[in-house]
């Protein structure tokens, strides 16, 4: 009996099953890339490396997809040297070049048999790389050998090209959503910022006097609550300041608004330089302006008005060739002079006793401070305090 066939038969397949085995392989391999966010020409080049690895393949290159245009990303030989390549694979011949029109053209894949030719002889074969039917690219395989790509072989070559275009995809998709998360999060911070910023300068202008960059009423009231809420806790002394500009509706009159604009900023400036940054000011309106000085007595309180009353009597503006001056008047209570229990009353109590010292500072001739306990003391004794 003639066993040559069955041995043929046995070796035909067991060939086969070595193939298979290597394809398998190859898949493992290639499932056990770590993709995600990695540079997809890095994970070409692996692939190709695998290519060579579990196949017996003497040249691979993969080919993508640039703006329309079919590019090769990446090439490798079998047993490759950078200094001395194999000669037959030094670049692609015409028919290598027609395989690749073909897969663009047909979607399927393309095979030359029998490459005649001293550099290119052998066979090749032009695999489409798909991801969710989309064409993305083309992997070329060359052998030495005709006739080398078997029904087979074509299978294991197609699966693997498969399963690299969905990996390819997956990256391309991971990194898309990486990118567009990455945007969008900073289009939100963007937003965030923009509204923080817009919050932010909406409570500065509800709270910043436009023309005098001071702090208004809107500041003021619950800044000095709290202050005065302290004050009353700890026993501590607090006092409060109510000024206002002499004869200054003369300048606005004779002068113009724009005058008169000027010289509440100077004026403004001026208290900002003498005070601290516990004390608390703001235009009240007008040329009227309030000072609170937590843990300050009358007659500190005394010494920061008369330090005032100097610096603005000393400034000096032009208009219209002349120098113009001005000089203000103020009115000082403490803490201590007010009969309230809560710091709301005690707060109307030291404005309206400050009022009535600047009001007796305006009756007698202005450019002065005087204090409510000196009031007090006038009207205890009987005597007119206008």
């Amino acid at each position: 009996m003639d066993n040559k066939p069955f041995i043929e038969a046995y070796q035909e397949i067991n060939s086969r099953f070595i193939k298979l085995l290597s394809s398998m392989s190859a898949l493992r391999v290639l499932s056990g890339f770590e993709v995600k966010y990695r540079n997809e020409n890095e994970i070409i080049a692996e692939s190709l490396n695998v290519m060579l690895d579990y196949h017996e393949l003497d040249y691979v290159a993969i080919f993508m997809y640039e703006e329309d245009t079919l590019k090769q990303i990446a090439s490798k030989c079998w047993n490759n040297d950078a200094k001395y390549p194999p000669s037959k694979y030094n670049g692609l011949c015409d028919r290598h070049r027609d395989l690749l029109t073909q897969v663009e053209n047909t979607g399927k894949v393309q095979q030359i048999n029998q490459i005649p030719g001293e550099e290119f002889s052998g066979s090749a074969s032009a695999i489409p790389i798909h991801a969710s039917d989309t064409l993305i690219g083309v992997f070329l395989a060359c052998h030495p050998a005709d006739e080398f790509f078997s029904v087979t072989n074509e299978r294991n070559l197609v699966i693997y090209c498969n399963f690299l275009g969905q990996m390819i995809m997956n990256n391309r998709l991971l990194c898309s959503m990486d990118k567009m998360v990455n945007e969008r999060t900073q289009q939100l911070q963007m937003a965030l910022d923009e509204a923080s910023e817009l919050k932010r300068r909406y409570e500065e202008l509800s709270i910043i006097d436009e023309l005098t960059q001071l702090h208004n009423r809107r500041f003021f009231f619950p800044e000095t609550r709290t202050g005065l809420a302290q004050a009353m806790r700890y026993n501590e002394p607090f006092s409060l300041l109510v000024m206002d500009l002499d004869h200054f509706k003369i300048i606005n009159d004779r002068y113009g608004h724009a005058m008169g604009d000027e010289v509440l900023r100077g004026i403004a400036a001026t208290f900002r330089s003498e005070i601290r940054d516990v004390d608390i000011l703001a235009r009240f309106g007008g040329e009227e302006f309030v000072l609170a000085l937590p843990e300050t007595d009358e007659n500190g309180a005394m010494v920061i008005a008369e330090r005032i009353r100097k610096k603005v009597k000393a400034l000096r503006w032009q208009a219209d060739g002349r120098e113009i001056s001005v000089t203000i008047t103020i009115g000082i209570t403490e803490f201590e002079n007010c009969s309230s229990n809560d710091y709301v009353g005690v707060l109307d109590e030291l404005i309206q006793q400050a009022d009535q010292a600047l009001y007796h500072g305006k009756d007698n001739g202005r450019d002065q401070f005087n204090t409510y306990s000196y009031i007090a003391s006038l009207m205890d004794s009987g005597e007119q305090t206008g």
